[in-house]
């Protein structure tokens, strides 16, 4: 018997190699490194750099530190009671003081004849109004304001202006925040004083009048 001869494989040919792809990358930027961000860094950063420098010095040298805060200080809290007469923060402030040539001004009266209408206190008021040419009834007075008789409630007492007049006068403005219970409900209101005194003997009180009355719009 003759065997079959053997198939011969197919040629092979060599294929062409494929070139690979060029993959293009994007750079990906980050958010500090954008301009507007570059801007801002190259402005704070001597500011920060100061800082630090600041402190680091601070720290290293702390006795120097406090003596040069304690003369800031001194010379700040200097200042100010030069220019307001007041301490700072309003410590020991008194705004009754008007600080007319080195005195109060007559702010002395004023808050007695306020404290004497608040307490209802008849007396007291007619002794004070005994330097006005046309002062007011006292006894009305106490009985339409006063806490007393009035049965009324004074929240705050304010000074809103004190000026001098080229007569040596001053003129003053108070206000007082008032409040009463009715059947209602609470009711409040404002009352504006207006005082004119004199720096004489520890301050005299010239006048006193009534310049606005009004309910409050709450």
């Amino acid at each position: 018997m003759i065997s079959p001869s053997p198939t011969s494989p197919p040629p092979i040919f060599p294929q062409p190699e494929q070139e690979p792809k060029k993959v293009r990358s994007t750079p990906v930027r980050r958010a500090g490194e954008t301009p507007a961000a570059l801007f801002v860094k190259s402005l704070l950063r001597p500011i920060f750099k100061g800082l630090y420098y600041l402190l680091r010095g601070m720290r290293n040298h702390k006795l120097v530190t406090l003596l040069m805060l304690l003369l800031i200080l001194g010379s700040a809290t200097a200042v100010t009671y030069y220019e307001t007469g007041q301490w700072p923060f309003g410590i020991g402030s008194d705004q009754f003081n008007f600080h007319v040539n080195g005195t109060n001004g007559g702010g002395d009266q004023v808050r007695n004849w306020l404290y004497a209408l608040k307490d209802g206190n008849v007396v007291a008021l007619s002794l004070l109004d005994k330097n006005m040419s046309q002062p007011p009834n006292p006894q009305q007075l106490v009985s339409q304001l006063s806490e007393t008789q009035g049965h009324l409630t004074w929240k705050s007492i304010n000074v809103l202006k004190a000026y001098q007049e080229s007569d040596t006068t001053i003129d003053s403005f108070v206000e007082v925040d008032l409040s009463a219970n009715g059947p209602g409900g609470a009711v409040s209101g404002y009352i504006i004083f207006h005082f004119v005194t004199i720096d004489q003997q520890g301050g005299i009180l010239l006048s006193v009048s009534i310049v606005d009355f009004r309910p409050s719009l709450t």
